[in-house]
């Protein structure tokens, strides 16, 4: 082949290598990656990826170990059914602590789901616990903004946070933010190694907060809309899970509009992940936040019920309290709770009927609370308009053992619904005349104060008191009347017994606030006692519970439990005791057991005569030993009774949320003391009331009950005669305790007449006696003792002649003296008109 035949390259190659470097052909250089540079490069990467990834794996080896060590079986153990009982065991009741109900996934409707994962997971079935492509779309959206806007925890993710409580775990490390995050995805990854989506989806809807106390989806539904979950609408689903990234602050019963927000972006997320339309979104976002209604008939939506719980919770710890399947026993007497509830009930009913209420009653707000609902469905009305606040009258009942403190009955308002604040444990209103037994009971712990002890009635000036003003005269409000009249002077006990405000105040006067306010605080009661002459009456603002336990002391001879209690025993799902009470715990005392027993004889005298003997005379009191004491605060605007048995101290208020007037004469007796006959009737069978005993210091002191000082032989009363008919001398005295150290040495100054003649008189008026047979010169029979000042007699008095003799006196029909008639002769100097000549004499054969 010819030259010009031979490829130019195939010629070059033919030359030797000297010619073709010669010839200006440049020689050709390595590729990059067989230069040194490269491979030290390469070498110093490789080697640093290694370093890094070891550094990593040294890092994350420890995180993932902590995450191997958390039980997978924890996951199913949600909470389950808390069994309460009452004090006799029977079962009243289960609760969920945390307000919960499981229910399975396929009781949930599917727009919820779709809702739920478009809000909070929408790769949620193809990931394995962790979105890794939602946490860089997370990073890269926070970096652009500068601040940390955007999550990217799956539901597995949550589930495992809030099943193993992630957020309080501790790391060690300083940065324990992330390091948790980590430790958070491990364990996701574990969850979903051991579970089906299924089973991940139906544990995330049982665990998930959604606000308002409601756990899990069943919780939330019946209490944002009265309705089981399966039950949901497209907007009630969307409402729901637009809450669940801020419980708090997004609920639809306070942040109606928040709610409505986030609802609204729910529909912006589902329409992006295809499950509704573009149309479908706007329309559905244009519509009102769906009306909540929380009205469900549900035992748990009860004040005694909610109290239970939250103790429990705060016996047991809020992270032990979710597992449930507690057996929680109370002090609750289940019959006698239902018996109190429906007492308030019909007995409120009935005051609204009376043409003296005029305030809103329980049915006008019913049909007011029916009407808002129907106007917000209809559109006649914005959705986010605030419900109506009820404003009928309210009431609250505690009742207790005196024993121990524990509570038999609870009722802390009329409807739980309408109202959740348990006006039982924490309203605080004034005690008006109900808090007067402490004075009493204050004075008589000093020797020179007693019950026959005298004190001024008469009226005071109201500047001395200061309630409603600062002129005029104080009213006398407590005495339960209309009217009342002054008596000049009256005894401690039918001050009490009548509730004298004028009097009580003038002896609060002497004693001072200092030792009122040392006895109550000894009682119980922690609130404070303020330092004017107003709280001798009840003016300071005291709780329910604080007066039922300081009350106690007088049915305890001075002392009282500790503490009320709800909650008596707790065991575990395996029966193993976590909490009880301490049994028979030392009592706290309260006042000496002398003044406790004085001012407890005045309440049963105010209970059968004075301000309560309504009780007895139209409610149906039973006859048996009762004491108790009203209270009517100034302008009738807050009612008080309290009052016990031997057993059981039971305290009932009625008035208004908002303070007002209920109406001009609406004492305690009238309100609420029917409130509490019903419920005293109720305990006597399984509370037997005894008599409670004086003690055993102190003497014994005929008193007479007219005229409230010493008896006297004189001190009888003329009653009708049922029996025989006319009239008979009745004694009329009763037995008063009076310390060693009281000297009471007054005697009655109101029946007189002769301690014989009233013997006589006593023993004809039971026809053992006529007066011809009387031995005693008639002379003597209108003549006034002379009474002796003080004790005659030192040491043993065989004899009696210190303590009187029981006689009887006759009297007129006006309560007066019979002046007995006596025979006399009449001296005169006048001869006889009647002459009579002498017999003859007679002759003797």
């Amino acid at each position: 082949m010819s030259d010009p035949d031979i490829n130019p390259i195939a010629k070059n190659m033919q030359k030797n290598p000297a010619q073709r470097s010669k010839g200006g052909n440049a020689r050709r250089k390595p590729p990059f990656y067989r230069r040194w540079w490269f491979a030290t490069l390469f070498i110093v990467v490789l080697l640093g990826s290694v370093a890094t990834l070891a550094v990593v794996l040294a890092f994350l080896k420890p995180l993932q170990e902590q995450a191997e060590q958390f039980d997978m079986s924890a996951l199913q153990k949600i909470e389950k059914a808390s069994l309460i009982f009452d004090r006799r065991g029977d079962d009243i009741g289960r609760i969920y602590v945390l307000n919960r109900t499981p229910i399975k996934v396929e009781q949930v409707p599917m727009h919820f789901i779709q809702a739920l994962t478009s809000e909070e997971d929408s790769r949620f079935f193809q990931h394995g616990g962790v979105d890794f492509t939602g946490v860089i779309r997370a990073v890269w959206l926070n970096y652009k903004v500068g601040s940390e806007t955007q999550g990217a925890s799956t539901i597995t993710q949550q589930l495992a946070r809030e099943a193993f409580k992630l957020k309080e775990l501790e790391t060690g490390d300083k940065k324990s933010r992330y390091t948790r995050k980590i430790v958070e995805w491990f364990v996701a990854e574990r969850v979903e190694r051991h579970l089906t989506k299924s089973e991940i989806l139906e544990l995330y809807l049982n665990r998930i907060y959604f606000g308002g106390g409601f756990y899990g989806v069943q919780a939330a539904s019946q209490g944002y809309f009265g309705k089981d979950a399966q039950e949901l609408t497209i907007e009630e689903s969307a409402t729901l899970c637009g809450l669940i990234k801020s419980p708090n602050n997004l609920q639809p019963l306070r942040h109606p509009d928040r709610a409505k927000k986030a609802r609204n972006h729910v529909y912006d997320r589902m329409k992006n992940e295809g499950y509704i339309t573009k149309d479908e979104m706007e329309e559905l976002s244009l519509r009102p936040p769906v009306p909540t209604s929380p009205r469900i008939a549900d035992a748990r939506l009860s004040y005694v019920y909610e109290e239970i719980r939250q103790q429990a919770v705060n016996i047991i710890g809020e992270e032990d309290a979710q597992l449930g399947g507690f057996n929680i026993y109370t002090t609750i007497d289940g019959k006698l709770q239902k018996t109190a509830e429906k007492a308030m009930s019909d007995r409120f009913e009935a005051l609204e009927k009376s043409k003296d209420y005029t305030h809103q009653t329980f049915q006008q707000y019913r049909a007011l609370v029916e009407d808002f609902r129907h106007k917000v469905i209809s559109k006649a009305i914005p959705a986010d308009s605030p419900k109506p606040k009820p404003s009928y009258i309210q009431g609250a009942i505690l009742a207790l053992d005196n024993r121990d403190g524990g509570v038999l009955a609870m009722v802390g308002g009329r409807d739980y619904l309408d109202s959740m604040f348990n006006r039982a444990v924490q309203s605080k209103r004034p005690a008006g005349t109900a808090f007067l037994p402490f004075v009493y009971a204050a004075a008589f712990q000093k020797p020179e104060y007693y019950p026959p002890v005298l004190l001024e009635d008469g009226p005071i000036d109201n500047r001395r008191v200061m309630i409603g003003g600062l002129t005029g005269i104080l009213g006398e409000w407590g005495t339960e009347q209309d009217v009342t009249r002054y008596e000049n002077s009256i005894t401690a006990r039918e001050a009490l017994t009548q509730s004298r405000n004028a009097a009580t105040v003038r002896l609060g006067e002497k004693l001072t606030l200092a030792p009122v306010k040392a006895l109550v605080a000894k009682a119980g009661i922690k609130s404070v006692i303020r330092d004017f002459p107003s709280s001798f009456l009840g003016a300071s603002e005291v709780k329910l519970d604080e007066m039922c336990l300081a009350y106690s002391a007088f049915a305890n001879k001075g002392k009282r439990p500790k503490q009320l209690s709800l909650i008596h025993r707790i065991t575990n799902h395996e029966g193993k005791v976590i909490y009880q009470v301490k049994e028979e715990e030392a009592m706290d005392s309260v006042m000496d057991e002398t003044a406790a027993y004085q001012t407890h004889t005045c309440l049963i005298d105010a209970l059968k005569r004075g301000t309560g003997h309504l009780a007895y005379e139209e409610y149906g009191l039973k006859n048996l030993p009762f004491a108790g004491k009203t209270g009517t605060h100034y302008e009738f605007k807050d009612l008080w009774f309290f009052g016990y048995s031997s057993a059981v101290t039971c305290g009932v208020w009625g008035g208004f949320d908002q303070q007002k007037t209920i109406y001009t004469g609406a004492y305690s007796n009238r309100i609420v003391l029917p409130i509490w006959t019903d419920v005293m009737n109720a305990t006597v069978k399984e509370y037997a009331p005894e008599e409670i005993q004086p003690p055993q210091e102190g003497r014994l002191v005929e008193v007479c009950q007219k005229s409230g000082k010493k008896a006297t032989d004189a001190c009888y009363e003329k009653v009708p005669d049922t029996v025989n008919g006319g009239f008979k001398a009745v004694r009329s005295t009763y037995k008063e305790l009076l310390r060693e150290a009281s000297n009471y040495d007054v005697y009655c100054d109101v029946h007189r007449g002769s301690d014989a003649a009233s013997f006589l008189a006593s023993l004809r008026a039971t026809d053992t006696l006529s007066p011809a047979q009387s031995p005693v010169n008639p002379m003597l029979a209108n003549i006034i003792p002379v009474r002796m000042k003080g004790v005659t007699v030192l040491g043993n008095d065989p004899y009696n002649t210190v303590q009187p003799i029981i006689r009887a006196e006759p009297v007129n029909e006006d309560g007066s003296v019979i002046q007995r008639a006596v025979s006399v002769e009449e001296q005169s100097d006048k001869q006889s008109p009647i002459k009579l000549a002498p017999p003859p004499p007679l002759k003797l054969e």
